[in-house]
């Protein structure tokens, strides 16, 4: 959580799209290792989540887009509900990717996909503003390779299939110490070449996220940033 409160930008009232981006966060134990910055590869990801929301707080574009989150290692929970943009709710919840995981808990992350592809059917099936497009953003974080892989890329490529669905991976690690093989895994759940990055610090994760939720709605990286 942060007390970082930026002023709130103009709003355009003129709103085409609800473009979900729902975080999809690794919770396992090796997100406690230390990254860039001498800070925990977790709490990498929450300050990168953190100013991705006054980023987007302080844009035009903010009533367009929709956020929820889903934390995972042996199991899964929904920490965030999908809720249209707040900058008040955002900033007090909880995005520390290892906040009520387990201590040495593994990535299974097939698991956490299978939950946001239930989330994902149910926002589009149930669209909060009828006579608008939805669309849904699956934002993947993970250190590592998950404990089931053909179970993951199986379940990826049946979310895959909705067009209205998309997915983008971040490998994030500390330098000098990626592994291949989870990298490889990631590379194919995404939605393309482009929707994956391996990234060493919070500040790239954003970077990463904004880019991905802005094309993934059909606007340019600026008109959030």
């Amino acid at each position: 959580m942060s007390t970082d409160f930026r002023p709130t930008g103009d709003v355009t009232l003129n709103k085409s799209i609800n473009q979900l981006g729902i975080l999809v966060l690794d919770g396992s134990g090796s997100m406690d290792r230390l990254a860039t910055g001498n800070v925990t590869i977790a709490k990498a990801v929450e300050g990168g989540l953190i100013e991705m929301f006054n980023r987007f707080n302080v844009s035009k574009k903010k009533q367009n887009f929709s956020f929820a989150c889903i934390k995972f290692d042996n199991t899964v929970s929904v920490t965030l509900e999908p809720i249209a943009f707040d900058f008040n709710t955002l900033m007090n919840t909880n995005f520390d990717p290892r906040e009520g995981r387990q201590k040495d808990g593994g990535t299974y992350t097939n698991l956490a996909l299978e939950q946001a592809k239930q989330m994902a059917e149910n926002f589009l099936q149930n669209p909060p503003e009828p006579g608008i497009t939805h669309k849904v953003l699956i934002l993947l974080c993970s250190d590592g390779q998950s404990h089931e892989p053909e179970q993951t890329l199986e379940i990826a490529e049946e979310i895959k299939k909705n067009l209205d669905i998309e997915i983008a991976c971040a490998y994030i690690s500390v330098v000098g110490n990626n592994e291949a093989d989870a990298q490889k895994l990631l590379k194919e759940v995404a939605s393309d070449a482009i929707k994956f990055t391996t990234v060493y610090d919070g500040e790239a994760l954003r970077n990463f996220f904004v880019a991905s939720l802005s094309a993934s709605a059909g606007m340019s990286k600026s008109d959030i940033s």
